[in-house]
């Protein structure tokens, strides 16, 4: 029998289960990294290369949020199943798979095609993952070691950027693209064997039916959390109207090469490696709704810049910007969640997936679609003007100290 006598590493204390998923959960994401630097820095760069519309580019953009539409329904499931490791398994396996269909077709459509069904199975694990992290990790460690693990992959993706950069520059993208799916596909494979601590199951009659109007009721009369989901739906809606058009501006007005993209991503995976570091330790120490101030606000600042600057030191800038926004958002509404809902998180972060569904399937296609009409320019300043709202949205909305203070109840 494995003992349970507390161990100390990294400078924490924790349970040899949690040390050991500590470390699968590094294994994986180290592997993991190969795919998200293709899949997220370069897929739709090389299907712009490819001969991609804007259009098309818009429905690229927006593939992520089209799955997400659905989460409240599969976070019902998964609540009902009490199970959430096949729900992060299954789906991600078979996603990473279909990378090797535009590695061998290199057609537009077939990018597209390929993105709608990934992220419609990212739709399925999404709330799954959060309700797994919960369970790997207890709260007083989660923080920081979500932290150094994502510090690790961001170490990794830095010198990857260059090397797919490169790569695809000199063969094009199908090599990246298949070593990106044979990467992510055993890294999910090396996931399977981590140690949940098991929960007892849900009485029969807590077992609810989906039904939007219970997972609203987590949310209404919880002032903090409203504050969040509103202040996150207009910056969100503005990364999301911003993002197809940093793609074009990238490909098309700047005409960069995929190494010039690589080092782009470069300072996208610094921003995002030294604020996982610095957000770990703060989400731990320090009222998160300073962090989460921060993370919202990049989202203003970033298509400000495009806007305004449109040359190949913003597009630096504005990477580097983007990463630390995006870091906060990954582990921060994580942590943030977990405070506010124990036991449910994955019913309240399906609501604000599906509310990411929303705005991020109308912002990339709204900007896209107009672009004939309203310059490159505008459409940034007004994606920066939906962040700025944003901000001033969670800033206002967390003043008052009895807000702040008052303990929700989430158990409905």
């Amino acid at each position: 029998m494995k003992s349970k006598t507390p161990i100390v590493k990294l400078g924490l204390t924790m349970s040899p289960r949690v040390w050991l998923n500590a470390k699968i959960d590094l294994g994986a994401t180290c592997l993991f990294s190969l795919f998200n630097v293709v899949l997220n820095q370069f897929y739709v760069a090389f299907a712009i290369q490819q001969g991609a519309s804007h259009a098309q580019v818009g429905i690229l953009t927006a593939a992520p949020a089209v799955g997400l539409i659905f989460s409240p329904l599969w976070a019902n499931w998964i609540e009902k199943r009490n199970r959430p490791l096949p729900f992060v398994i299954i789906p991600n396996i078979i996603g990473r798979l279909l990378l090797f269909f535009p590695a061998l077709f290199a057609s537009p459509s077939v990018y597209v095609a390929v993105a709608i069904a990934f992220q419609l199975l990212m739709g399925i694990q999404a709330p799954a993952y959060a309700s797994l992290v919960s369970r790997m990790y207890p709260a007083d460690v989660r923080g920081r070691l979500m932290g150094y693990v994502r510090v690790a992959m961001g170490l990794l993706m830095i010198p990857l950027a260059y090397v797919v950069g490169s790569w695809a520059d000199a063969s094009g993208p199908s090599g990246p693209l298949i070593a990106a799916s044979i990467a992510g596909t055993a890294s999910i494979i090396l996931f399977r064997g981590l140690r949940i601590q098991k929960q007892k199951p849900k009485p029969q009659a807590d077992i609810r039916k989906f039904s939007l109007r219970d997972q609203w009721a987590l949310v209404r009369g919880n002032r903090q959390l409203a504050v969040f989901l509103g202040a996150t739906t207009f910056a969100g809606f503005g990364n999301m109207m911003a993002s197809p058009l940093y793609q074009i501006i990238q490909v098309d007005v700047l005409d960069l090469s995929n190494v010039q993209i690589g080092f782009a991503r470069m300072a996208y995976y610094c921003g995002l490696l030294v604020t996982f570091l610095v957000a770990g330790y703060m989400i731990d120490r320090f009222d998160i709704k300073y962090t989460l101030m921060c993370g919202i606000g990049a989202y203003a600042i970033v298509p400000a810049l495009y806007g305004l600057w449109g040359t190949y030191p913003a597009v630096i800038i504005g990477n580097g910007i983007q990463g630390i926004g995006e870091a906060i958002w990954d582990i921060g509404i994580l942590s943030f969640i977990f405070r506010l809902a124990p036991g449910r998180e994955a019913a309240v972060f399906g609501v604000h997936l599906m509310l990411f569904g929303f705005r991020g399937s109308i912002g990339p296609l709204l900007s896209t679609t107009v672009l004939q009409d309203v310059s490159l320019e505008v459409l940034l300043l007004w994606a920066a003007a939906c962040g700025v709202i944003g901000t001033a949205m969670f800033v206002l909305g967390n003043r008052s100290p009895a807000g702040a203070r008052r303990k929700p109840d989430l158990s409905a």
